[in-house]
């Protein structure tokens, strides 16, 4: 829409919808017809949060502003009793909304980054049609304004006026001080250093140890697949016979993943009948650190040794192949892992 209109997505307003359920036995509607009713559809309210074109919303905010309360998108039907537009042109203008959050009436909450910018661009709640000129606070009178907006990596720190580095995180362990909620439900005792009857404090201590590959996919990963490091790795090496139809490149293969079995590292040797790049691929994505590819050059006595993380390949004589491993991965093979 921006484009469209030849301005930036900050002098436009994006419009969401969204619906508080109250189900009956919080409203206090449990006869008649809202009895009968879904839960979902009892006590709903309207929310309309107002974000700037360029931003996008924080959930957690919204929550927060909302005291807790759970939201969910509009549906249809909802979104078009109360804009009486089809969603994609909705806007402030036309409803009247509720004048704070105890009041009765569907919400408007505007993002701060909104509050005193004039001329904005927002939907008209009539299908293909939008309107310029829009001031807030003045075309239309917010609920209430509140800080709603994600933070963006870039962004001054307010504190000490850094930019935000904004990277991919996984949860591998967790701390949660529980407190006294369960034990009290439970009615749980426990004796004292005094021999004196308390109720216990408890708390949450976990760590996901199949989170540690997701964490590592994350970090090591490129358009073919991801690579492992070793010490996670099922196999060090895949040994690769480019065609296992050939008797000397079977052999050699055969001969190369036994030795290496026997120097104490995991090896997996690809015997399939398949072309070279099918497997070259499938080992990419199974991410083993190493690749040995026992092809046209064993007549030269050699085979190429793939390292997965960096694609650096390098020929290697065959007669050399455990030693090679050695000086590079260390002599204790598994035990190493």
């Amino acid at each position: 829409m921006a484009r469209f209109l030849g301005v930036s997505p900050k002098n436009k307003i994006k419009t969401l919808a969204y619906m508080i359920d109250t189900p009956a036995e919080m409203s206090g509607k449990s006869t008649g017809a809202d009895a009968r009713a879904p839960k979902s559809q009892i006590g709903s309210r309207p929310v309309v949060v107002l974000m700037r074109g360029d931003h996008q919303l924080n959930e957690a905010k919204l929550s927060t502003i909302l005291a807790g309360k759970e939201t969910r998108p509009m549906q249809e039907d909802e979104i078009l009793h109360l804009f009486s537009s089809p969603a994609g042109f909705l806007g402030p203008l036309g409803i009247v909304w509720a004048k704070d959050l105890k009041s009765a009436g569907p919400i408007l909450l505007v993002d701060k980054a909104l509050e005193g910018r004039t001329n904005l661009i927002a939907g008209a709640n009539k299908e293909d049609f939008h309107v310029k000129n829009i001031t807030p606070g003045k075309d239309f009178q917010p609920t209430t304004y509140a800080d709603l907006r994600a933070v963006a990596s870039g962004e001054r720190c307010p504190n000490c006026g850094s930019p935000l580095r904004m990277d991919t995180a996984v949860e591998i362990g967790h701390i949660f001080k529980l407190g006294y909620k369960y034990s009290e439900s439970m009615d749980a005792r426990v004796l004292d250093k005094n021999g004196k009857e308390v109720t216990p404090i408890m708390g949450s201590y976990g760590i996901g140890i199949e989170r540690i590959l997701t964490a590592t996919i994350e970090q090591s990963n490129d358009e073919n697949g991801f690579w492992l490091p070793r010490h996670i790795s099922p196999f060090d090496v895949v040994v690769t016979p480019t065609n296992v139809s050939d008797e000397k490149l079977k052999t050699t293969a055969e001969e190369i993943a036994s030795g290496l079995e026997s120097a104490g590292y995991d090896v997996i040797l690809d015997d399939r009948d398949e072309r070279p790049g099918v497997k070259f691929k499938d080992a990419d994505l199974v991410g083993i650190p190493f690749r040995i590819n026992v092809g046209k050059k064993v007549t030269e006595g050699t085979v190429e040794v793939v390292q997965r993380s960096t694609r650096q390949s390098q020929d290697v004589s065959i007669a050399a192949i455990t030693g090679y491993f050695q000086q590079l991965l260390g002599t204790a093979g598994q035990g190493q892992k």
